[in-house]
């Protein structure tokens, strides 16, 4: 066992310098952190008037070491931009070339010379499918850039794809950036995965934002909090802007497919077992609403129904018959009561009923002692019920 403690006078070694810088990075592993950008800066553009040129920009990054586990991590600076040339295109297959900072360490990683830090072109295999190539140990992959067949040279719109992954210190968010499979170092940790933000739970990255039991999460003069046991609550109005059809709100018992109750965006309330949404209560018209299955108060069911008012002429009979059609079809036959307006003479001499009743409409008959009428548009109100 060997207990290495930075900063004492004499006797560190590079590797005690390192280990003891990276207890300030986030770490992936009891000694090794997660090795990144820092945000800002190695971006990566065209030389005007070069097809095979880019210029990579000033910026830093943590680099950890990949050829042992104690050999800590290396802070990176490229203090200048940096001119990069990409090999020509092969005759017939494009091919992917990396772009990375690599720390030549020879203690580590068998490179010979001074141990140095570079930046570089790592070339590509050409290939009908080409695949971006293994890249040193003890460096960072920035770019994979597409090198199409001789005389096409390098595309900017596609041919470039961002590999720059970020860190930060412990404690600290990760940033987001393109690589993003990487486990935690930590329980507590957090990262930024494409604006959404995780935490390592010790096994696993969840998007879970915990503020604690009585904690409250605050958004302007909105609160969202805990109002006493599980009972969230805000005071303010809660919003969703969905599409008809579209589930704004659903509640569901656990372990079931189907929500018992869901609102739709166009405010259509569906209700279900939890099997299926099986009726629905929604607006059909203005000052309507309308459901699918039945309506039960108290224990009897809510007759649905339609009503109208027919229009009756005729000159010098005893009798009429007049065709109404339902404006809705009903499931099965309804009763049909129909009346004249007592404030009609009529009323006192004629009798009205419905008969031949079917789901689409009725034929409303009306008959007097014997005496001969003329109506003219006559008002014989009707009710039906189903």
């Amino acid at each position: 066992m060997t207990v290495r403690v930075g900063r004492l006078t004499s006797g560190m070694t590079p590797e005690d310098h390192r280990l003891a810088a990276s207890t300030a990075m986030a770490p992936s592993g009891p000694l090794t952190t997660v090795g990144g950008c820092l945000p800002g800066g190695l971006d990566l553009a065209p030389v005007p008037g070069s097809a095979l040129q880019a210029t990579l920009s000033a910026g830093r990054l943590w680099i950890q070491g990949t050829s042992a586990a104690a050999q800590g991590g290396y802070a990176v600076t490229v203090d200048a931009p940096a001119l990069l040339t990409f090999g020509a295109g092969h005759a017939t297959n494009a091919r992917i070339d990396s772009v990375v900072v690599r720390v030549k360490d020879p203690a580590h990683d068998g490179s010979t010379g001074t141990p140095t830090g570079e930046v570089l072109v790592v070339e590509g295999t050409p290939s009908g499918i080409p695949t971006p190539p293994v890249i040193p140990a003890n460096s960072e992959r920035l770019y994979d850039v597409t090198v199409a067949k001789v005389g096409v040279g390098l595309d900017w719109s596609t041919g470039v794809a961002d590999r720059r992954r970020y860190t930060a210190a412990v404690g600290g968010i990760v940033p987001p950036g393109s690589g993003v499979a990487f486990d935690g170092g930590y329980n507590g940790q957090y990262r930024d995965a494409n604006g959404v933000l995780e935490r390592w739970n010790g096994t696993a990255w969840e998007p879970i934002l915990r503020l604690g039991n009585s904690g409250q999460l605050q958004l302007g003069d909105v609160r969202f909090y805990r109002e006493t046991g599980p009972i969230a609550a805000t005071n303010a109005i809660f919003r969703t802007y969905r599409q008809p059809g579209e589930n704004a709100f659903s509640s569901r018992v656990p372990g079931e497919t189907y929500s018992r109750i869901m609102i739709g965006g166009d405010g259509t309330i569906n209700w279900g077992g939890g099997t299926s949404l099986d009726t629905f209560l929604h607006r059909s018209a203005a000052n309507t609403l309308r459901t699918s299955g039945d309506l039960v108060v108290r224990s009897h069911k809510a007759h649905y129904g339609e009503s109208g008012t027919a229009l009756v002429t005729f000159t010098n009979s005893t009798t009429f018959t007049v065709a109404v059609t339902f404006a809705t079809p009903f499931a099965s036959v309804p009763r049909v009561y129909t009346n004249l307006d007592s404030s009609h003479t009529a009323a006192n001499n004629w009798w009205t009923r419905a008969h031949t009743i079917t789901t689409t409409g009725f034929r409303l008959h009306g008959f007097n002692k014997g005496d001969l009428w003329s109506w003219s548009n006559m008002p014989v109100s009707w009710s039906a019920f189903a």
